[in-house]
């Protein structure tokens, strides 16, 4: 299982005209594609005013599929014309592929999600690996939610993210409160750390769509 995202920035100021462009690209997207996807918008995190369209995929031919549909679409095509504007400086894609905890499509969409995004270190490409899959499976123990792995398809060679979805923000600190109180946690962060180069960043995502 893969997951696309397609991201953007947009100008501040312009948050009616923004909701309504956004709302309306993803509800045009799925019509014309099927592909069950979702836009997120940045929040209390870095990069403000990101927003985040995401869908998973089985296989890179449905992606494919949808990506020339939309290649071909003069309604897309005339919805960015009148909402491109809105962006501040070019659209930026990412693929993923799941390597553990992918979404169970009998979970209720969340409301937020929560990310942590950063690469191997020079010649811990395996480690980084394993301990990401050791780290998701901890993360979904001690919180009860589930944490997806993900390893970077395209973008940074040896990338990889974590991501958590939660129902309200209710639940996602209750989450952050059960990880801070977990005296294993922080020994498994400090065991597996030096797989990962520094710079690892995290994010939190608040569904629109």
């Amino acid at each position: 299982m893969y997951l696309f995202t397609r991201a953007g920035r947009f100008a501040p100021g312009r948050n009616r005209e923004v909701t309504g462009f956004v709302g309306a690209m993803t509800d045009k997207v799925h019509q014309e594609t099927g592909l069950e996807v979702h836009a997120w918008a940045s929040q209390m995190s870095p990069d403000l005013g990101t927003v985040v369209w995401a869908a998973f995929v089985d296989d890179l031919a449905r992606l494919e599929e949808a990506g020339d549909k939309l290649a071909v679409s003069d309604a897309i095509r005339d919805l960015f014309e009148s909402g491109g504007h809105l962006l501040v400086g070019p659209l930026s894609d990412g693929l993923a592929q799941v390597v553990s905890g992918g979404p169970d499509p009998s979970d209720p969409l969340p409301g937020y999600v929560v990310t942590a995004a950063g690469a191997a270190a020079n010649g811990h490409v395996a480690a980084a690996m394993a301990g990401g899959v050791e780290i998701a499976e901890a993360a979904t123990r001690i919180t009860g939610a589930r944490t997806a792995f993900m390893s970077s398809v395209t973008g940074a060679y040896g990338g990889c993210m974590w991501s958590t979805g939660f129902p309200d923000i209710g639940a996602l600190q209750r989450s952050e409160a059960a990880l801070a109180a977990d005296e294993g946690w922080p020994e498994l962060i400090d065991r597996v750390g030096p797989a990962y180069a520094q710079g690892v960043r995290q994010g939190i995502y608040r569904r629109l769509t």
